[in-house]
């Protein structure tokens, strides 16, 4: 399993509950957790491949944490997101090369783990589910594991 130096103070289960309130959607259980321990951070190992291994070593750089400074928080990550990918995906980490890790928070998504690649098509602002946005894993503990 994937260590994590956080970023910041772990999240209490209020602050996450209010947060699931205020913006409208829950957190998977395993992505809670992870919250709650960590709340972001620097992972000691980074790898990860898409599904199918249509992409191989895919090289992450943090993973985004709450209450935490600007350029590395989950909320404003999402905001500057949000009119690009699907609804009901929240970002949780950022990648090398402008890439960014989504978690499902609506019906159809929830759980799934998704990779943005914003600099791989002609108009990277627009997240297209086999052009720029491609799945990794089905849960974010099946993520985990798999970060080599």
């Amino acid at each position: 399993m994937v260590s994590v130096k956080g970023f910041g103070k772990p999240m209490m289960d209020y602050d996450l509950v209010k947060y699931e309130f205020d913006f409208g959607f829950q957190f998977p259980t395993e992505y809670k957790k992870f919250l709650k321990t960590s709340n972001g951070g620097i992972p000691d190992v980074k790898k990860f491949d898409l599904e199918e291994k249509i992409r191989e070593g895919i090289t992450i750089e943090f993973f985004l944490g709450i209450n935490v400074e600007k350029e590395k928080n989950v909320f404003y990550i999402l905001k500057i997101t949000k009119a690009f990918i699907p609804k009901g995906f929240v970002p949780f980490a950022l990648t090398e090369g402008e890439g960014v890790l989504f978690i499902g928070v609506g019906d159809e998504s929830f759980e799934k783990i998704y990779f943005w690649d914003r600099g791989d098509v002609n108009n990277p602002s627009q997240a297209v589910e086999g052009e720029n946005l491609f799945p990794v894993a089905s849960n974010f503990e099946e993520f985990l594991n798999s970060i080599y």
